[in-house]
């Protein structure tokens, strides 16, 4: 039971990963949006659709009841944090 209740958060998960520049909390035009997986889950080129990117943002999407990041998700959020680039942790 623990390892199929494990298993559907990790598929869920995933599936919101996918999803998530279509829903409304997600700022940019999911057309800039490319999909990652790991260690960070996508990366948008803000503008790239218009023909003028005005910024690139990496967006890291978690779920669940407690979510939390693991190793290299907190060393690239530190990494990004550190060098003035933009990051958002969706939750």
């Amino acid at each position: 039971r623990d390892a199929i209740k494990r298993s559907t958060a990790v598929i869920t998960g995933k599936v919101a990963e996918h999803l998530a520049p279509y829903l409304p909390p997600f700022k940019f035009n999911p057309k800039d949006a490319r999909f990652i997986g790991s260690p960070i889950d996508l990366i948008v080129f803000d503008g790239l659709n218009d023909g003028e990117v005005r910024q690139i943002v990496f967006v890291e999407i978690k779920t669940g009841k407690k979510p939390s990041m693991n190793q290299n998700e907190r060393l690239v959020k530190r990494a990004v944090e550190k060098s003035g680039l933009r990051g958002h942790w969706f939750t």
